[in-house]
């Protein structure tokens, strides 16, 4: 008997384009409703992405699920799990559902993308000039890997137990070399 294993989970509605693009990955890959996030019959993901918006209701209702999920997300990332996360696409943000502190401040505009450390996730996209919606403020958990134009961060990784928390104001889709990094890099956790 074969199981599926997914390697990559997304948070939210499944879409045409990112499941074009997970595709091109040959990794495993499913699309988790909010509304099953903690349930214990989830497999076991390496990496779990939370899309761009997940805090603005207009295009997103997951913000709930991710608050009633705070302890089940702290202990994928502490047990080796790798999270990425994208903008919010609200004003302000205190993703007040993470284990680690940090700020976003909604500022949409094209920039480019300036190396601070290296890190795999720099290849979150593969170009030198990105759509970004905002940036971020960071406290001592969390270092920077991208800024922008005007030195602020953009992308920044911190670590919490075994695993990395991957935050990021890129208004882009990631690209398949960073997918398939994070999936390897990461361990076979459960959300629930």
């Amino acid at each position: 008997m074969c199981l599926y294993m997914p390697e990559i989970g997304i948070i939210g509605e499944k879409s045409f384009f990112f499941e074009k693009l997970l595709q091109s990955t040959e990794k495993n890959f499913q699309f988790l409703d909010p509304g099953v996030l903690g349930s214990p019959f989830l497999p076991k993901f390496n990496m779990i992405i939370i899309p761009t918006g997940f805090a603005n209701p207009q295009y997103s209702k997951i913000l709930p699920s991710l608050k009633a999920c705070k302890s089940k997300i702290s202990d994928f990332v502490k047990q080796g799990g790798i999270l990425t996360i994208f903008g919010p696409l609200v004003p302000e943000h205190n993703y007040e559902w993470l284990s680690l502190t940090i700020k976003y401040i909604e500022d949409c505009k094209s920039t480019e993308l300036i190396p601070n450390s290296y890190h795999f996730s720099s290849n979150l996209v593969d170009m030198p000039i990105a759509e970004c919606d905002g940036y971020l403020e960071i406290g001592d958990d969390f270092e920077t890997v991208l800024n922008d134009s005007q030195g602020r961060p953009i992308l920044v990784k911190g670590h919490f137990g075994k695993g990395t928390i991957i935050a990021t104001t890129i208004h882009e889709f990631p690209s398949v070399d960073y997918l398939c990094r994070a999936a390897e890099k990461g361990n076979p956790t459960k959300i629930g």
